[in-house]
């Protein structure tokens, strides 16, 4: 498995707390499956992080597809990237 890291930022929308729920219950599936190793906003609430478990750049891009703030735009500037781990080890 490879280590991928999703960043990205927020769009002005109403649309991001109406969906938090779906977001939130579409990460603790991921985290359930083992697909999702860390994810959480920045500190100055202007984005996030999500560290994904997957085969490929394509299995990892097709677990952000199936996020709601992705389908409903939510996110912007989003950029997902295989992260090479050489220090440490993901929880």
């Amino acid at each position: 498995m490879a280590h991928f890291i999703l960043t990205y930022g927020y769009n002005d929308t109403p649309l991001r707390a109406e969906h938090r729920p779906d977001h939130l219950d579409h990460l603790a599936r991921l985290q359930k499956d083992g697909s999702l190793v860390l994810a959480g906003p920045l500190a100055d609430l202007t984005g996030g992080i999500i560290v994904l478990s997957a085969e490929d750049q394509d299995a990892a891009q097709a677990l952000v597809d199936q996020d709601p703030y992705t389908r409903l735009d939510v996110t912007r500037d989003r950029s997902l990237k295989e992260w090479k781990i050489t220090v440490g080890l993901p929880a």
